[in-house]
């Protein structure tokens, strides 16, 4: 059955929106109701939508969701993928907040302190010759300091390895809060975030918190 000059304008209206503005809707729609990796889907494209259904390409692949029931018209439209992507959301688990940018280190005094801290201690402690004559930390530094080098290597081959393994698993729970928050893996923003709690651990995690809750205050204002 050929659809109307009108259908058709509504019809490239939807498609163009939603592949504008809403990629992340698109994700949760394949990750949700066609079981697609997150990954698989990071450049989906909606390519179709009608009554019955809408449809998508991704990955080399192309994937249909049934509306269930139908739209009546696609002046539908907007309420139906509202509430799937609510769905999607939930099924999921994930968080209609959406972090699109990073805060760094900088924009916190104790923040910077810190991760300028963490980053020389991985620097200096990442092996026992840097305590040692020969070294350019030692030869021009360290050797005014003998109870500290001393002290250092005594500590050295148990801080390193226990500051990587809390920072790494510290870095793992910042990579499922990022993917709670729609953030996807191994992307720009993805690595800066993940990167930077490595380097520096728990303040990462301030500084996110307060971004989210800054976002979910301007979301809840709107609704006043």
């Amino acid at each position: 059955m050929a659809i109307t000059a009108q259908e058709a304008a509504a019809r490239e209206r939807v498609i163009k929106h939603m592949n504008a503005d809403h990629q992340d809707s698109l994700r949760r729609y394949l990750e949700h109701f066609k079981g697609a990796s997150s990954f698989s889907v990071r450049n989906a494209r909606m390519t179709d939508i009608n009554i019955n259904c809408m449809q998508f390409e991704y990955a080399g692949k192309h994937g249909t969701i049934t509306f269930d029931p139908p739209l009546k018209s696609l002046r539908e439209a907007r309420e139906r993928l509202v509430q799937l992507d609510k769905d999607a959301l939930q099924a999921l688990g994930r968080s209609d907040i959406q972090i699109t940018k990073f805060i760094p280190c900088y924009t916190n005094a104790f923040h910077l302190i810190n991760w300028t801290t963490c980053f020389l201690t991985y620097l200096v402690y990442c092996r026992p010759a840097n305590f040692k004559p020969g070294s350019l930390l030692f030869d021009n530094v360290l050797y005014k300091y003998p109870g500290f080098v001393k002290f250092s290597l005594a500590i050295q081959p148990y801080q390193f390895p226990i500051m990587v393994g809390i920072h790494l698993f510290e870095s793992v729970l910042m990579a499922r809060k990022l993917a709670r928050h729609g953030v996807l893996v191994s992307s720009l923003l993805w690595w800066a975030w993940v990167g930077t709690c490595f380097v520096e651990g728990f303040t990462s995690f301030n500084r996110l918190d307060e971004h989210i809750a800054e976002k979910q205050a301007a979301k809840d204002a709107k609704k006043h």
